[in-house]
């Protein structure tokens, strides 16, 4: 039997394989140093390892304070991290986020990756659904 070919459509409404690989990161680590507690550091994500691709959902599940949050926000470039790699298809080329600039990262958001806080500004008469998907909308 032959093998069945599949595309999927992205919300930047390319066509991808679903085999293409979108995100990949390698050995990834975040830190946090409590200054205020003589400096201890804790180590929140340890080696991370993991691929996305097209087409692929990703479950991010734990208890509060597991670094679901942070691995999130270290994807988006809010947070450094302390080592590893955050490797993301942008415009058809690899784009390696740890060590970019600003100005890269902020080309990579605007065209590439959304984020959506947990912490949602509520407004009145706008469907959660509609929230979450303003920032794939305004691509």
């Amino acid at each position: 039997m032959a093998a069945m070919s599949r595309t999927v459509r992205t919300a930047c409404t390319e066509e991808v394989s679903p085999m293409t690989t979108l995100i990949e990161v390698r050995d990834l680590s975040k830190t946090f140093t409590l200054h205020q507690h003589n400096g201890v550091v804790l180590n929140v994500l340890r080696g991370l390892n993991f691929s996305v691709r097209a087409g692929e959902c990703l479950v991010l599940s734990g208890q509060s304070g597991a670094g679901k949050s942070t691995l999130l926000r270290t994807l988006y470039g809010n947070y450094l991290p302390a080592a590893g790699s955050i490797r993301v298809q942008h415009e058809g080329e690899w784009t390696e986020l740890v060590g970019a600039t600003p100005r890269q990262v902020l080309e990579v958001r605007r065209k590439t990756l959304g984020y959506v806080s947990q912490f949602l500004r509520v407004i009145p008469r706008v469907s959660s659904l509609d929230v979450v998907m303003e920032p794939a909308l305004a691509r």
